[in-house]
């Protein structure tokens, strides 16, 4: 797979979102961080309307874990230049992601 077809697959625009996949590797309050299946770090803004789903079905934002693989639907705060989820699809947890480092 050339660069050009993997990032394509890694941020494929859709309309005004944007699909980001990756590993979660933190979580706070308002933002999440996904390691991109590039490696890369990318913070994105979670809100009072972003919505969860696991195994298709509704999901609530404690469900978000360290080493859960995630799908984000999201969209681009040009005044913050930070995405905001509109949906965040919740997959299954990668359990050397959630071990702490040594």
């Amino acid at each position: 797979m050339s660069m050009a077809e993997s990032l394509f697959s890694l941020l494929h625009a859709h309309g005004e979102e944007t699909h980001l996949m990756g590993t979660v590797t933190a979580v706070t309050a308002d933002t999440v961080t996904i390691r991109d299946t590039t490696g890369k770090s990318v913070v994105v803004m979670l809100g009072t309307t972003t919505k969860y789903v696991k195994d298709k079905k509704a999901a609530v934002v404690g469900d978000l874990k360290v080493g859960t693989r995630v799908m984000i639907n999201a969209t681009m705060d040009e005044k913050m230049k930070m995405y905001t989820a509109a949906e965040v699809q919740l997959g299954v947890v990668d359990t050397k992601a959630a071990q702490p480092q040594k």
